[in-house]
Order: C-alpha cells, then structure tokens, then sequence
C-alpha cells in the first residue's frame, strides 16, 4: 500500500514546487518589462520625443548590462546542481564569488559610463540636444548597475531558500517606486529623474531581496570566502546562451526593420516595435515556465534523479501548452481592441495591427517546446547545441523576414517567428535521432539523459508515507531492500533506523504544526550504489533537522536524540527547502 502512493504523492510534490516558481519567475519577467513600458510612457507624455529618442539610442548599453546574465543565469544553474548533489562549500563559494564579480564589474561599467558619458553618447550618435538629454540620463541611470545586476541574481536563486514571497515583495516595491519616482522626479529633473527612479527602484528591490540571504541557516547565504574564478568560468558557460541570444537578437531586430522599412514604410516599422514590446510581456509565460523548469531540472540532475526530472518536463508541457494556447487565443479574440490601444481604428495602420495581433504570437507553444529542451541540455552542461541554436533562433527570424516579406508582404514578418521555432523542434529531433542513433522520442531521450544517468531500477527504491505509522513499514522495506543488495546487517539496519527517524519527524513536526484539512506526506527515495543516498522530500512546513543536530539540555537528556544519533551515524546531512517542498539528503 505504501509503494503504490508513490507515483501520485512524488507527481503532486514535483507539481507543487514548479507552479510557485512559475508563478514567481513569471511576475518577476512581467514586472522588468513593465517599468519599461511605463518609462516610456512617463516620457512621452510628461517629457517629450526627443527625451524618448534619447532613452531609445541607450539601449545599445543596456544589452552591454544585459550581458552580466551570463554569469548570473550560469551561477543559478551550478548552484542548484552543487546543491542536489549536497556539495555545501561549492554552493557558498560560487554564490560569493558571482556576488562579488557582479559587484566589481557594475562598478567599473558604472565608472566608465560617467566619466565617459560625452563620447559615449557620442558613439551611440545622439546629437546636439539630444546628447546633452543622453548624458543626463546616464547620470541618473548608470548607478543603478550594480543593484539592477544583484537584483536580478538574487531573484534568480531566492527559490533555493524557500524565500518566493520575498521575491514578491522586491517586484512589488520595483514596480511601485519606479512608478512614484518617475512622478515626482520627471518634473524637476527631467530625464535625469526618470534615470534616477530607475536607480532608486533598483536599489529599492535589492534591499527588499539580501535580507533573506544572510541567514546562514539557509541552503543560500552571503558568507566571506575566496572567489573562485575557475567557478565563475563554468558558471560562465553554462550561462553563454543568454549572450548568444543577445547576438541574435541584434541581427534580428536589424533585419526585420530594415525589411519592413523598406517594403512597409514607417507603418511597418511602428506595428513590428509594438510586436517587441507585446512579445516582451507575452513572453514572460513561456520564459516563467522554462526557467522554473531549469531552477528545479538543476537540482534533481544534481540528485541524479532520472524519475523526477521525466515527471518536472511532464508538468512544464501540461501547464505551459494550456496556458500558452488560452493567451494565444485571447489575443487573437481582443486584436482589434489591442490595435486600438495603439492606432487609431480603422486606419492602414489599424489594420495592420490587427493583423499582427492575429498572427504574431502563434509561434509561443513551439518556442516553449523547443526552450523546454534547450533548458534541460544546459542543465546538463550540453552547450554546443544551446549556443547555436540561441544565436541561430533569433538571427533567422530577421533573415527569413528579409527573404520573405518582399514577396509575401508584412504578413511573413509576423508570422517568421512561427516557421523558425518549428524547423528547430525538428534541428532538436534529428540531433535526439543522432544522438540515440536510432528513432526514440522517450522523455529520457528529448532530454538526453545518458543511459547511465541516475541509479538503475534495481539499485533504487521509492516509498511514499502520509502517517507516523507508515515510517515503520518504511523502515522495515529500506532495510530488506539494502540486506538484498548485500548490504551489511549493520549499515542496513541504520538506514532503515535513519528512514524512520527522520521521515517520523517530518511527519510529526507537520502534524502539529500544520493547517487542518491539509494532506501531508514524505516521499523517501533510498539510492545503494558507491554509497547508501537517502532522500526524504515532504510538503510539510519547514523543518531542517540541523539546526537540532546539537541540542542537547541536560534536563531533557531524549529531546532531540534521534537527530543527534542519526547525525552521529552519518557521513553527511543536507537540507534545502525549494518552493515551499523539504529535501532531506542523507549519505552513509
């Protein structure tokens, strides 16, 4: 009865902590580009075009800033595998090494941008009034470098510590003060002000963030060690794509308004500015999805877990595809009320735009598909496919725009990214073909997961128990199951010892502290091979058995002995509370 459980109770668990980082990696997209869209509204309406044409010719430097999610997306990716696999030091020494380069290199981009900022809006051919605009929003824009790029690194890690209501607080106070900032200093600074409340919000957030990372009880926290740059590097790589993305997208956007420019005049320009800026938003479902795929494929590759993962790209392809094709569906319902937000009706314009709404986002399930498999290579350290491919993506949309609207008209712009997605899903299929050298489209496969990833059938057991009664029968079937292995009587004996104490204890500590009418379990995965893993995952409130490793009180000699004697036993204890799910690592 205990085994058969299992399915569900994992499937609900994995479910559970891949909804909260969603949501919280979705708000945190929408929130970034939401204070873009509203700087630029606050510009246009308060300031005036040549402020907003300034703002436009500094976007050059902002994707120089964006180059820092290299090292920030590479970090979050080691940082959960480091963390699955139990490997404490390594997580502290890239989370402070990261940290600290982030800091040094905003401050030297920071540096540079100020003092430099005449030629540099010279460079970026800003004219006349227009230059003296742009250097004034540098000066109120470029200190806020340092805690935009912490900010953004901390976000992307708050998940690991159970923190995602932080996250949601440091968005709401973004939003909110940039909105505030932007009121009450656009009129006595001008464009200056809009730099500065830009600043302010990301200082603002970054504060609102570090709080919950220097508690040293959590599985991420700021702590004085060395700066490794060997770790920086292979954080580097890992999180290359987001360059090779930022190179595509160049020649992407270069192309596709030169092609419209050309064959479509200013209309064709302005209906394909409003795409981007749509897609922005839109895309934060898609990109919410994948990235709280990788937070969570990051840590269960560490664990060598081949089940939850094939469960986790079950989950991602279920709710992203629904909510992908509702979104798409609701746009296409509302695009001549989307149209009318941006032209007046019933013009070419209009018309045009109505057009784009109808076909310009059809392309988000395949590009969720094809993000889906690319964020699982990159866990996997496989770049060579993920750097093409996040280059070539972007790039070929902008060339098959030029190839075709000359013959096609407007049309084939909107809907090129639909036609590029889908030849990668079949680039992602012929590589799986290549790679298993015959036709497999197993879960295992898309993902390529070598053959020997993980334990075997045979060297892994998996229980599930919703009551303190249930650890004894646990207990009892990791110990026979170890015995069978030809595992000692003794080390057999204090797994299924170790088995019922902890998971007795998750379940206890849930119980009394839990809500009525809340189902609580603990999910035990036991793993022999070079050594005995074992793993208890739970829905109950947070409970990290280290913090009680060393309590003892002389009155109360029993409290906490069956900690203190399991830790005794150990080689290792881990503990980490992903999304609101307990992870209990065990190695003896």
């Amino acid at each position: 009865m205990v085994t058969e459980m299992k399915q569900d109770s994992e499937y609900r668990l994995i479910r559970r902590a891949y909804l909260n980082l969603a949501v919280s990696s979705i708000l945190v997209l929408l929130a970034t580009n939401i204070c873009g869209f509203v700087d630029n509204i606050m510009i246009s309406r308060f300031l005036g075009t040549k402020e907003l044409a300034a703002v436009g010719l500094f976007s050059p430097v902002t994707t120089v800033i964006g180059f820092s999610y290299v090292i920030i997306l590479g970090a979050s990716v080691l940082c959960a595998n480091f963390i699955g696999a139990g490997k404490r030091e390594e997580v502290n020494v890239l989370f402070y090494s990261a940290f600290m380069v982030l800091t040094f290199a905003g401050l030297l981009l920071s540096l540079g941008c100020y003092i430099f900022r005449g030629p540099l809006a010279t460079l970026l051919n800003a004219k006349g009034e227009i230059r003296e605009l742009l250097c004034g929003y540098i000066v109120g824009y470029i200190p806020g470098v340092i805690p935009q790029a912490l900010c953004a690194f901390l976000m992307s890690l708050v998940s690991y510590n159970n923190d995602i209501r932080r996250s949601y607080y440091s968005t709401a106070v973004m939003i909110i003060v940039n909105a505030l900032g932007n009121l009450a200093l656009a009129g006595p600074m001008g464009i200056t002000g809009i730099g500065l409340a830009s600043t302010i919000s990301s200082l603002a957030a970054f504060l609102v963030l570090l709080p919950g990372f220097l508690n040293k009880d959590k599985a991420l926290h700021l702590e004085r060690t060395h700066i490794d740059l060997g770790l920086i590097l292979k954080a580097a790589a890992r999180g290359l794509p987001s360059l090779m993305f930022t190179l595509g997208l160049i020649v992407k956007n270069y192309l596709m308004n030169y092609t419209l420019n050309t064959y479509s005049g200013n209309d064709g320009v302005a209906v394909m500015n409003v795409l981007g800026s749509v897609c922005a938003i839109t895309g934060a479902l898609p990109g919410g999805f994948c990235n709280a795929y990788m937070s969570l494929a990051g840590l269960y590759y560490g664990e060598e877990d081949r089940s939850s993962l094939k469960k986790l790209y079950l989950s991602v392809l279920q709710t992203g595809l629904t909510s992908s094709i509702i979104l798409i569906l609701a746009i296409m319902a509302a695009s001549p009320l989307l149209s009318s937000l941006f032209f007046p009706k019933g013009t070419e314009i209009w018309t045009m735009g109505k057009q784009m709404f109808l076909l310009g986002f059809i392309f988000i399930p395949p590009n969720l598909v094809m993000n889906l498999h690319l964020k699982s290579y990159q866990v996997q350290g496989k770049m060579g496919l993920v750097n093409v491919m996040s280059t070539a993506e972007t790039a070929m949309v902008g060339i098959w725009t030029y190839l075709t609207v000359p013959a096609f008209g407007a049309d084939a712009a909107w809907t090129a990214n639909i036609w590029i997605d889908i030849a990668c899903l079949i680039i992602i299929g012929v590589s799986v073909f290549l790679w298993r050298g015959h036709m497999d489209f197993s879960v295992s496969a898309l993902q390529k997961l070598p053959d020997d990833f993980g334990a075997s059938p045979d060297e892994v057991r998996e229980y599930s128990v919703r009551s303190i009664e249930e650890t004894v029968i646990v207990s009892e079937a990791v110990t026979n199951f170890l015995k069978e292995r030809n595992v000692s009587r003794r080390e057999a004996f204090i797994a299924g010892l170790c088995v019922e104490e902890m998971a007795g204890n998750v379940l206890e500590h849930g119980f009394t502290k839990g809500r009525q009418n809340v189902t609580y379990s603990a999910d035990v995965r036991i793993v022999c091979r070079d050594e005995i893993t074992i793993r208890i995952r739970d829905n109950c409130p947070e409970f990290d058995p280290r913090k009680r490793m060393d309590q003892f009180e002389p009155e109360r000699a029993e409290k906490n002995i069956g900690i203190r004697m399991t830790a005794g036993l150990a080689k290792r204890i881990d503990y980490y509370n992903t999304a609101g799910v307990n992870t209990v690592l065990i190695k003896l």
